[in-house]
């Protein structure tokens, strides 16, 4: 259904790839070109273009022509923008400078915004995959030059909150070349942010498990030796994935502690594991103490084993079910799987039904795409279970995952599939996984042992100076578990042909989506113009 868009996408990568060779041998013989409305000869210096969000712009790869951009977000919500600037090939002796006004209203009201600057992280293992967009540090405006054919990246994020009025907000750009051309402006750009006239919940209704590593993270500061910093970090990085609607595995404080009340009620929080401790009277201590609260309780789950594959793995699983049903009557658990069904002694065995006892059923994404297994998760549903999926290391190939040397719709496009599927929430087993290398941002290969090409898989974060820096593809989850707010409302609103109609237009199956950034951008401004329609009564 998608592949001839996608192979369009393709063509025009190697397409630009070639006029940058034109323009280069151009360049240097003193000729002048004009190619897709922009002009390239001895008198302009810097071009540039506004990309959606999801684009990953190649270090070297042309670029395109838009010449402004209205980001769309409803409140209580981030959203954002690319701005790719690139110089003429001569340059490199030459000094820039960028500035980025507010985003203000006619008003005179400001939409909070960041500017962060994109750095390219090389993916190489037995071979060079080359360098991709990933780490989104933020701008700090100083003058800086730049190399002949490559392009720097800015990621601009706004974010609206409760109390935002409604409405379009404009910012300019402005950059300028200073030294050789004494303070001359080099382009002045516009970009625009529209917000609705709706809410997004406080209370995400994707929920979330995603691995947040104390341990990697005291590492990375060699915070070791120092427990009120080490606890400072592991918090301050909590704090950074619930507020992008993410909710870590482990509460940052003892469940058993007061403070942990405060952390169970955050409306923000979805999930959160109870501690499988080995003592029973601590862990009945714990569970009794969240089962008190009827919101704790709905949180709250066990986590003790993962993706068994095997009858021995399924004879531990029921020995910690035995455990559980003794001690804490009622409890829910949650056992990721990868395999659909196992076979052994010319049997075979259904994931689903050997784990009757977790109420929180987590399959890969790649098992929803069988008819038997689809059929024995609607068992489930009808069990009362929850039904959730995870991504990993795996699946690879034509599924959606969140690889750092992959499109970055396909990470957005996840939680379309998610709502495609009625899955209600996504479990990813860790964000800070640095153990296995000197550091994410020199190797992209975090995890050498699952494979050669599992680029950031199990880090979508990296330990910045002063605390977290965001990936790209941490950004593209986050935007599509509200992508998946939005699609809920709508659901809600118009009934469920509507958002199966508008999730058509991106995806079909698991495996045949659209890679059209503009294409999704185009769709999620339509249902969020329906919705902000619909509850202003027009």
């Amino acid at each position: 259904m998608f592949t001839v868009p996608n192979l369009k996408l393709k063509i025009n990568k190697i397409i630009g790839s070639i006029l940058v060779a034109i323009l280069s041998v151009g360049y240097y013989l003193g000729l002048s070109f004009d190619i897709q409305g922009v002009r390239y000869d001895k008198s302009s210096v810097l071009t540039y273009c506004f990309y959606d969000s999801t684009y990953k712009l190649g270090k070297n790869e042309f670029i395109g022509k838009n010449e402004t951009y209205n980001i769309h977000l409803a409140k209580n919500e981030y959203e954002a923008c690319q701005i790719a600037v690139r110089s003429k090939m001569n340059s490199t002796h030459r000094k820039y400078t960028i500035e980025f006004s507010q985003f203000v209203n006619e008003n005179g009201d400001v939409l909070p915004s960041e500017v962060f600057e994109e750095k390219y992280i090389a993916c190489v293992s037995d071979k060079n995959y080359g360098t991709f967009p990933d780490a989104l540090v933020k701008y700090a405006p100083a003058p800086f030059s730049l190399s002949p054919q490559q392009n720097k990246v800015f990621y601009i994020q706004v974010h609206a909150g409760k109390d935002t009025p409604a409405g379009t907000y404009k910012a300019t750009i402005t950059a300028r070349s200073s030294g050789h051309d004494n303070d001359k402006v080099q382009f002045i750009a516009e970009v625009t942010a529209t917000v609705w006239n709706f809410e997004l919940p406080d209370t995400p209704s994707c929920e979330t498990a995603f691995g947040l590593s104390k341990y990697n993270i005291v590492n990375a500061y060699y915070a070791n030796n120092d427990p009120e910093r080490a606890q400072a970090l592991y918090e301050q990085y909590y704090e950074y994935l619930v507020n992008r609607k993410i909710s870590p595995y482990n509460l940052p404080v003892d469940i058993l502690s007061d403070e942990a009340d405060a952390y169970m009620s955050d409306p923000r929080v979805t999930s959160f594991i109870i501690p499988y401790y080995s003592d029973d009277a601590t862990l009945v201590a714990a569970y009794n103490k969240v089962q008190s609260n009827p919101e704790w309780a709905k949180k709250g789950y066990f986590y003790p084993i993962d993706e068994p594959s095997s009858l021995e793995d399924y004879g531990r699983y029921n020995a910690i079910v035995e455990r559980l049903d003794r001690l804490c009557p009622g409890f829910k658990m949650v056992t990721p799987f990868y395999q659909a069904s196992i076979k052994e002694g010319g049997k075979t065995y259904h994931a689903t039904e050997l784990q009757s006892a977790s109420k929180i059923v987590c399959p890969l994404t790649s098992c929803f795409n069988n008819k038997t297994f689809l059929e024995q998760i609607d068992k489930r549903r009808a069990d009362g279970s929850k039904i959730w999926w995870y991504v990993c290391c795996s699946p690879q190939g034509s599924y959606c995952n969140i690889f750092t040397h992959w499109e970055g719709i396909k990470g957005r496009l996840l939680l379309w599939q998610q709502k495609q599927f009625n899955v209600q929430g996504l479990l990813y087993w860790d964000t800070t996984y640095w153990k296995d290398v000197v550091s994410p941002w020199g190797d992209a290969l975090t995890t050498p042992w699952t494979g050669n090409d599992t680029f950031g898989d199990g880090s979508l974060l990296y330990p910045g100076q002063d605390g977290p820096v965001a990936s790209l593809r941490l950004e593209e989850i986050a935007d599509g578990i509200e992508d998946y707010e939005y699609l809920t409302i709508a659901e809600e609103l118009f009934g469920r042909d509507y958002i199966n109609n508008k999730i058509a237009k991106v995806t079909n199956t698991l495996t045949d989506y659209t890679l059209d950034d503009s294409l999704l951008a185009k769709v999620r401004v339509e249902i969020g113009n329906d919705i902000n329609n619909a509850m202003s009564g027009n």
